[in-house]
Formats: structure tokens, C-alpha cells, sequence
């Protein structure tokens, strides 16, 4: 067996890697991969294990710099105020903020104002991570036909050969940020190898449970609920609104003002011009899954968004908006809920999944959020013990919370 460390997905043969995924979705899609490496600004380690000329597994990250993305950086991740799960006007808000900053490391006698963010507390004092994340889980992807004793020795051997990667450029952690609860080998191997873990937070999805028509779908949801679909679709029709599908390229830069506006309404910074980027590169990498529900006034694009369509399911990557456009009406679940279903029936997929967070409006529609437990490890056992404190108190407040959208 050998295994190695290669700086991208690219680095590997296309029908080897073909081989080894074949029988996954489309988020581990070599043109998927090389767009996560496009976004990442760490460099991409791709970690990877050869038997008798063939790949048997492999792992794909990126090393976190201070322009990762929240969700690319388990430190920015467990150190937003989002992932306390505080209610507004919480009267435990301020203990439970010094509790994940006491945790974290900060010093004690801080002023709130000037205080040093968690996340830049968390990065200096462990240092940045190796992180190990597709597009809502964090897998190793091992080769069909794997025994059970087979497919645990690959995991450890990947799972070895990442904590010596990570150290050796330069790493003080390596993340496994969403890893499924019934992913049994890997949770299994991650505890044996120090890693420790908390829940933080949830992945959503449809599940079309096998219906071959829209209106199947609709007639197995509860009555209120299927009230709420087609309502939200009729006032779609009736408000002078037109919808349907359009060209990712021809319309990128348009798509990348409207996305930016919606994550400037979010509290975002972001570049239209870098987002045009992306989305170009998108298309390029996999031009036959990109699908753009989009919904116009007057001819006028005022809503879209972003969906991946693959072999087992849609994922649901981007929301962009004109809120100046006061009559939009419900553009946003039609283009990210209703128009997706449709898609993934008539593709035949089983999901559509909704990635991270957003919990309330994908639950009001009936989506189902399954837990994503956060597992780090450091090579220092004291360290370790820290993160691990950090995370048990997350796990519980983040458990108690997502049980609200579990029924």
C-alpha cells in the first residue's frame, strides 16, 4: 500500500478518480473538487491510498489561511455568535459569550468592545487547520467493493497520513468539521486517533421518498403544509412575476450582483467581481449540472438561485435577490424549494439537499435537518483536551436547539 500526499484532485488521473467515485454523488466530482479548490485560499492537500495499481481512498481539504470562509474554518466556525444558538434578547446571552471566550483562551478582563474576535483567540492559539469538508458533510471516500476490516484500515491509514501532513505544512489542527452521526468507521477511527468532537450544526434536506411526479410528492406531505406549497406557487403566478430557468454564463454577472446583495443583507462583505468568478468557473467545471431557477419582472432578473443537479441529488448552492424590488413575492422558496423538487423528480435524484444552517425556512417546507458533529485534532494532548471542552459546550447547546426542527 502506498499513500501520498498530492496538492489537488487534478494531480490524480481522471478514470482513476472516476473509478474510485463511482458510485457517489456529484459533490465528489472531480470538476466539484477542482471548484473547491478554486474557492479555498489555503492550499488543497489531497490525501490518498494505492493497492495493486488502484486508488482505495482518499481524503480532499484545504489548509485555512485568514481568508477562509466561516464554513471552510472550523475557528471561525465555533467562534461565531451564530453557533451559541442565543435566542433574541437571551438574558444568558452575555454569560454564555464569556463562557465560549473562556473556553476559547481570551483573556479574562477583556473590554466587549475591543475584544480580540474568538476565532483569531482560537487560530493563535493552536494555529491554522487542515480541513477535510464536501458541500454539507466532511467523508472519506473509499472504493466500492471495500470488506468492512478493509475499508477501516484505509480510513486509519488516510487518517495517519493527514495528521503528519498537517504538520508538515505548517498546521496546528486538522478538522473534520461535518461528519454524519452514522458515519460509524470514521467517528470510530477519529476517536481512536484523539480526535474529539460536538455537535455544531445541521445539514437539510428534501427526501423525494421515490415519487416520480411533483404532485405525488406534494400529496405525501401534511395537509397545511401542501396548502402552504401551492399557495406560495399561485401567488408566484399571480403577482405579474415570470419564472423559469436561466443560463449561468450568459448571466454571471447578474447573478453575482443579485447574490451579493443577499449576502450583504446577511452581514457579508462581498465582491461581486470574485462571485462572477466563481460562478464562471462553475460553469465551466460542470457545465450539464448547473441549473439557475430564475424569476424576472418586466424581463428584469430579480431572483435566482444556484442548484447542482447530480446523479442521487441536488444541492442547493446559492440565493441571490434584488431587495429594492418590494413585490417580489415568494421567489425565494419557489427558486430554492419548489423549482429544485421538480428538477430532482424529473431527474430521477432522491434528495435535495439544502446544505447548512437556514434551519426555519427550510423546515416550515418540510426539509430535514441531520446533525454534523465537528471533530479536531492537535497534537498536544492538554490542546486537545481544551478544544475538546470548547466543543462539548457547543454540542449541548447546539443539540438542545436542533431538536425544535427534528419533528
Amino acid at each position: 500500500m502506498t499513500v501520498d500526499v498530492l496538492h489537488g484532485v487534478s494531480d490524480i488521473a481522471a478514470d482513476d478518480w472516476d473509478a474510485l467515485t463511482r458510485d457517489l454523488d456529484i459533490d465528489a466530482d472531480r470538476g466539484y473538487l477542482r471548484f473547491r479548490e478554486y474557492l479555498e485560499s489555503g492550499q488543497s492537500l489531497v490525501v490518498t491510498e494505492r493497492g495493486s495499481g488502484e486508488l482505495r481512498g482518499a481524503l480532499h481539504g484545504a489548509l485555512t489561511t485568514s481568508r477562509t470562509g466561516m464554513a471552510s474554518h472550523p475557528w471561525k466556525f465555533v467562534g461565531s455568535p451564530s453557533v451559541l444558538r442565543l435566542a433574541e434578547d437571551d438574558p444568558d446571552a452575555e454569560r454564555v459569550h464569556r463562557t465560549l471566550r473562556d473556553l476559547a483562551g481570551a483573556g479574562q478582563r477583556e473590554a466587549a468592545d475591543d475584544a480580540e474576535p474568538v476565532w483569531q483567540v482560537l487560530d493563535r492559539r493552536f494555529g491554522s487547520c487542515y480541513v477535510i469538508r464536501g458541500f454539507d458533510s466532511s467523508e472519506l471516500i473509499l472504493r466500492p467493493g471495500l470488506d468492512a476490516v478493509e475499508a477501516e484500515q484505509v480510513t486509519r491509514r488516510l487518517i495517519e497520513k493527514a495528521r503528519s501532513a498537517a504538520l508538515e505544512h505548517g498546521a496546528g489542527a486538522v478538522a473534520f468539521p461535518f461528519v454524519r452521526p452514522g458515519d460509524k468507521v470514521l467517528r470510530g477511527v477519529l476517536a481512536e486517533y484523539g480526535f474529539r468532537s460536538g455537535v455544531v450544526t445541521a445539514a437539510s434536506a428534501f427526501h423525494l421518498n421515490g415519487c416520480t411526479t411533483y404532485e405525488e410528492y406534494l400529496e405525501q406531505l401534511p395537509s397545511r403544509r401542501r396548502r402552504r406549497y401551492r399557495q406560495e406557487e399561485r401567488q408566484l403566478l399571480t403577482s405579474g412575476l415570470s419564472t423559469g430557468e436561466t443560463d449561468l454564463i450568459t448571466h454571471a454577472e447578474r447573478i453575482a450582483q443579485l447574490e451579493a446583495q443577499t449576502l450583504a443583507k446577511h452581514g457579508g462583505r462581498p465582491d461581486p467581481a470574485a462571485i462572477q468568478r466563481a460562478r464562471t468557473v462553475l460553469a465551466e467545471a460542470l457545465p450539464d449540472a448547473v441549473r439557475v431557477p430564475a424569476v424576472r419582472r418586466d424581463g428584469v432578473l430579480i431572483a435566482c438561485a444556484l442548484h447542482l443537479l447530480g446523479r442521487r441529488s441536488s444541492l442547493f448552492m446559492a440565493y441571490g435577490c434584488d431587495y429594492d424590488v418590494t413585490d417580489r413575492g415568494p421567489s425565494y422558496p419557489w427558486s430554492c424549494f419548489y423549482h429544485p423538487i421538480r428538477m430532482a423528480i424529473e431527474h430521477g435524484a432522491e434528495t435535495v439537499r439544502l446544505g447548512l444552517e437556514g434551519f426555519e425556512a427550510k423546515a416550515q417546507r418540510g426539509a430535514v435537518p441531520e446533525e454534523r458533529e465537528m471533530w479536531i485534532w492537535t497534537p498536544d494532548p492538554e490542546a486537545g483536551e481544551r478544544v475538546g471542552a470548547l466543543l462539548e459546550f457547543l454540542d449541548t447547546r447546539n443539540t438542545a436547539y436542533l431538536a425544535r426542527f427534528s419533528g
